[in-house]
């Protein structure tokens, strides 16, 4: 908390609760007991809010991930709505309330509607999703006094410190050191990696190849393509050229690693015509993970079973508050939503949080206490620590996979052991 800042108190809140009727945490401690939620115990600080304060929600829900724009924004709702019940039964006069636009899976319309919420006085934003977006609405954020919170950008690239975009997951970095060791373990010594030709595919592409060379594997220069395509069998048909070279130069055993969005399925339509790739371990990113596409399109189910089609996704800490919202959200989407939801529903929170700490809305305040706030914020992400950049500090991965035509919880790679355990 910034010094001179309204002084803390706790509130202690039963885990049956009519607010969540599950744990919240906001400064959760070991010391603390289990199914407890600590807020902000001023009433309220000077200056205080009334009426109804808006957050801009910058996500895609058309375009090529409109399945998880849709997802991350009923978690992004969920999180306002029962922050609001917490204003309501702490007695705060104010109500939070979602201006909701639209980023199309494109950069240039995120500008857009960027510019179009701060003309209307809306400078505190929960997005947006990719990390193509944020690269070119950063610059237009920083200038404007104005705050960003991902649920779901990791380009290693946009790990910055002191700009205005924030990251409830960690850098790709992480991801890629994971994936990069979940294929090692299952003795792959050859890679191949195709990612789309954006921030977030070049980002984990070369975080994922540089690792799995620096464990020994072969690695080339993964290959790189345009997501806008009208189809990808160019793409298909030169990694298939390189899996054969790989066995060509001796690799007892060539896995490929396919850094893409929901463009996946038509790219394992067409590897299924060709016999070098159904031959060939497949490995995928977080945001492949349980995708209802790749297990729905009869096609993509068949080759990613022979493929053994495995990815990693971030492990939120599994609690009665991730277990609320993975329920609920199920039961919305009548699948089991990504693991971004997850931080999509913290997002309001935290926001929230500052916000009654400083009885304020200002985007630099909330800029400035944002990092203080996250550090003794639990939710359905769990602990929600950040770094100097502003990113989630680290995470364990968990290991899916596609086996019987279903999703499968496959393992777990751990940060500290820096290793993967099966089952």
């Amino acid at each position: 908390m910034a010094a001179g800042g309204p002084p803390r108190a706790r509130i202690i809140v039963p885990a049956v609760a009519v607010l969540l009727g599950a744990a919240i945490g906001y400064g959760l401690g070991a010391s603390q007991p289990a199914g407890v939620m600590t807020a902000p115990e001023a009433p309220a600080a000077p200056g205080s809010l009334e009426g109804e304060v808006t957050l801009g929600v910058l996500l895609p829900t058309t375009g090529d991930l409109s399945a998880h724009g849709e997802e991350n924004l009923a978690g992004t709702r969920m999180g306002a709505e029962d922050f609001n019940a917490h204003l309501e039964r702490v007695g705060a006069p104010w109500r939070m309330a979602l201006a909701v636009e639209d980023t199309a899976t494109n950069p240039t319309v995120a500008l857009d509607k960027l510019a179009a919420l701060n003309s209307r006085g809306i400078k505190v934003v929960v997005g947006p999703e990719t990390s193509s977006a944020i690269r070119n609405i950063k610059g237009y954020s920083d200038s404007n006094g104005m705050v960003l919170l991902s649920c779901c950008s990791s380009a290693p690239t946009l790990a910055i410190p002191g700009d205005s975009a924030f990251r409830l997951v960690p850098d790709d970095s992480n991801q890629g050191h994971a994936l990069a060791r979940v294929i090692e373990s299952r003795g792959v010594d050859a890679l191949v990696t195709v990612n789309r030709g954006d921030a977030w595919g070049d980002g984990l592409s070369n975080s994922t190849y540089s690792s799995f060379a620096s464990f020994g594997g072969t690695a080339p220069e993964p290959i790189r393509y345009n997501p806008e395509a009208p189809d990808y069998a160019a793409t298909v048909s030169l990694l298939a050229e390189r899996v054969a070279g790989a066995r060509g130069d001796g690799a007892a055993r060539v896995g490929v690693a396919m850094i893409g969005f929901a463009e996946a399925v038509h790219f394992m339509q067409s590897a299924s015509e060709h016999d070098e790739l159904k031959d060939t371990l497949w490995f995928g990113a977080g945001s492949t993970t349980k995708d209802p596409d790749i297990v729905g399109d009869p096609i993509a189910r068949e080759f990613a079973n022979a493929v053994e089609y495995t990815t990693v996704q971030v492990a939120v800490s599994n609690n009665a508050i991730y277990e609320r919202v993975e329920e609920r959200l199920s039961a919305e989407f009548g699948y089991v939503p990504s693991a971004f939801v997850h931080s999509s529903y913290d997002a309001p929170w935290i926001y929230g949080l500052a916000m009654l700490q400083l009885g304020s809305d200002d985007a630099g305040r909330i800029r400035d206490i944002l990092p203080d706030v996250a550090s003794r914020y639990y939710g359905a992400i769990g602990p929600a620590q950040l770094n100097d950049a502003g990113d989630l500090a680290s995470a364990n991965y968990e290991v899916w996979g596609v086996a019987g035509g279903l999703w499968e919880r496959k393992g777990v790679y751990t940060h500290a052991a820096d290793a993967v355990a099966w089952g």
